[in-house]
């Protein structure tokens, strides 16, 4: 079991490598070393009815059953969002937005090939279905726009979407797909809009 778990972890890292570099080989956005705690000083733009939630702690998804803890995740050495150790629990990068601040909190979880990975069912989100996330100074509830399946090879071209720090307060949620006996060799999007006033 415990091997198994290593294998998959490996296999996310791998599918993850590319996670935060943009087209000219940057890396995305201007927090993409690790650090201690995420920007506390932005603000949701004048007139959204959202205020910043702080740190999530939980992320509950009823459609797929999902209801996890969010652990906080940095940057490895190698540019790339970092992913939690335990196949059952989720990992926001702290480096990046909070939820309800402008763009897009981003958490990604594990998608197991032999065991349960909290982000299994990822894939059968549909536009609309309903994302809650739990943070230390309220709630927020978000609805699913539109979920992708693109080539890890492919996926710098989509990280800009992904990472970004400006417009709407959204959600993005990722993990890996299509496992070929070796290594995943896709990564899964979801992305939502916040809706409604955090509580």
């Amino acid at each position: 079991m415990l091997a198994a778990a290593a294998a998959i972890v490996v296999a996310v890292g791998a599918a993850t490598a590319v996670l935060l570099t943009r087209d000219d080989g940057r890396a995305a956005g201007p927090h993409a070393s690790a650090s201690t705690s995420p920007n506390p000083q932005r603000t949701a733009p004048f007139g959204s009815g959202l205020k910043p939630i702080g740190v999530p702690a939980r992320v509950i998804i009823p459609d797929v059953k999902v209801d996890a803890a969010i652990l906080q995740v940095g940057t490895t050495a190698a540019g790339a969002q970092d992913v939690p150790h335990s196949l059952k629990d989720t990992g926001w990068w702290r480096d990046g937005q909070q939820p309800g601040q402008p763009g897009n909190a981003v958490i990604v979880g594990h998608t197991a090939s032999k065991d349960d990975g909290v982000f299994d069912n990822l894939s059968d989100l549909e536009k609309d279905d309903r994302i809650t996330v739990r943070g230390q100074k309220g709630t927020l509830d978000y609805r699913v726009t539109s979920e992708r399946e693109v080539k890890v090879e492919k996926f710098k071209a989509e990280s800009d979407r992904i990472y970004r720090e400006t417009g709407p307060s959204g959600l993005v949620l990722m993990t890996c797909g299509d496992w070929n006996g070796e290594r995943f060799e896709t990564t899964i999007i979801v992305y939502a809009k916040a809706i409604g006033k955090a509580s």
